[in-house]
């Protein structure tokens, strides 16, 4: 029992260590953009307590990817968390690239992908390729639902449509809601019901249904870095400990996957779950804020 007070009361303190200076100083209000999936949600959460522990007012703003690059290239906001680079957002932050920074890397190894509930028997469907295979045809619920309008996701599985002849197979790629899709995968798990499900990582739905991920040869969706980047001269303006201490911040695949988790499965208000995890991890977070 003492034992567990002191690491408690050593928790606390580390936590103060890291802390405690920051709220001294004073800096310039950020307004903060971040795309409306929860995982990016579960990242936002994180880098605006680490800029409030700086300091900074924060201000959240939400939307859909273009809509989100849309306010970054006019300046009405000043950061965005996260962009996937090289491919998924590469199109779409291509035009402001002059105008960004990239602050810090969040994850690496992001991937989208399509992916199949595990009971269908990879024998049988291996590939995207495997879905033009008459006896696939007769059972592969013909829906193929994704999210997130103007995505990567979204905008790569049209390519793949067309690359692999699968709208003449009998497919449509269609958009959902989020928690239609999600409901999608949960119904196919439970029945054995065989669908093929636009998915990516870090995604909680991979912490809860077994999935497995199908070869896709043409290699239309690629490895991407989640990186926060933020208008050049924003960056340029804030101090230079908020600049330092933004740049250490890596949270890794897994991290993100259990913060999504805990915010809509255990239905965990987004900043409770980043201050816990930050309260829970004291030397990783010592690192970020350390002189």
């Amino acid at each position: 029992m003492l034992k567990r007070l002191w690491k408690s009361l050593g928790v606390a303190l580390a936590l103060c260590c890291c802390f405690g200076p920051a709220h001294a100083q004073s800096a310039a209000p950020i307004t903060m953009g971040q795309i409306n999936l929860t995982f990016y949600v579960a990242t936002g959460a994180v880098i605006q307590a680490v800029l409030e522990e700086l300091g900074h007012d924060v201000k959240v703003t939400e939307g859909n990817h273009s809509a989100i690059y849309d306010r970054l290239g006019k300046g009405e906001v000043d950061m965005l968390v996260a962009s996937w680079l090289p491919h998924a957002h590469g199109k779409l932050q291509a035009p402001l690239a002059s105008q960004l920074v990239e602050a810090a890397t969040l994850y690496e190894g992001a991937r989208l992908y399509w992916a199949v509930p595990a009971h269908v028997p990879a024998s049988v469907v291996r590939s995207v390729d495997d879905l033009k295979k008459p006896d696939v045809i007769a059972r592969m619920d013909k829906e193929i639902v994704g999210v997130g309008p103007g995505s990567g996701l979204m905008v790569g599985s049209a390519e793949i449509m067309q690359r692999y002849g699968l709208e003449s197979a009998g497919y449509q790629l269609k958009l959902g809601k989020p928690d239609e899709w999600a409901k999608r995968l949960a119904n196919a798990t439970a029945s054995g019901k065989w669908m093929v499900m636009p998915l990516w990582q870090p995604q909680y739905l991979n912490a809860l249904y077994p999935v497995r991920v199908l070869d896709e040869p043409a290699g239309i969706f690629g490895t991407d870095r989640a990186v926060v980047v933020v208008r050049k001269a924003v960056w340029e303006s804030w101090p230079a400990r908020t600049r330092t201490v933004l740049s250490r911040i890596q949270l890794g695949i897994p991290v993100v996957t259990e913060l999504e988790r805990q915010i809509v499965v255990d239905r965990k208000p987004p900043a409770v779950v980043a201050r816990d995890w930050m309260k829970a991890n004291p030397e990783i977070v010592r690192a970020w804020f350390a002189s």
